[in-house]
């Protein structure tokens, strides 16, 4: 089993192997220790991100979602080119193709699990079933707390500047 997350240490994109007796992963990047909560891992399935306190994560195709949409930006281009120039069979040829790589892709690449929180991606772990798939509600969540922390930081810092200059002069 592995894990992709950003080290929370030096943000560094950084991956780690782990068994469910682990009780650390080291960063690649900056050699930074997380120790793995206990009972985060079993030899079934992982029950919480290792990266962050999060309980909540999902399945999704082990994919780049870049790709994706490229595959099928490239097919719509496509077949608007061929529509343009009454090739029809061409377009729908263009359509069906890119719908078919699509179907493809979905049945032969496999899943992984990803945290909600600090999108850290887990490869080769079992019990994927046991997961749920993308909540968007669940990932607005999380994105509200992190614009909410961020503004606040902001915030902090902008006070602290203005009353480290507001000094009165003598």
């Amino acid at each position: 089993m592995n894990v992709t997350y950003r080290c929370p240490h030096c943000d560094q994109l950084a991956q780690a192997s782990f068994t469910a007796e682990s009780s650390e992963i080291v960063c690649t990047a900056c050699n930074h220790r997380l120790q793995v909560p206990e009972g985060s891992c079993t030899n079934e399935q992982v029950t919480r991100c290792l990266v962050c306190p999060s309980q909540e994560l999902y399945i999704r195709k082990n994919f780049p979602q870049g790709l994706g949409v490229t595959i099928v930006a490239l097919g719509i281009i496509g077949s608007t080119i061929a529509w343009y120039y009454h090739y029809r069979f061409v377009a729908y040829g263009f359509l069906f193709g890119t719908a078919l790589i699509d179907l493809l892709l979905y049945l032969f690449v496999g899943n992984l699990l990803q945290c909600y929180r600090c999108q850290a991606q887990y490869r080769g772990v079992p019990g994927l079933e046991n997961h749920e798939p993308f909540n968007l509600e669940t990932h607005e969540r999380y994105r509200q707390q992190a614009i909410r922390l961020a503004e606040a930081e902001r915030a902090q810092a902008a006070s602290k500047a203005a009353s480290g200059s507001s000094t009165p002069a003598s």
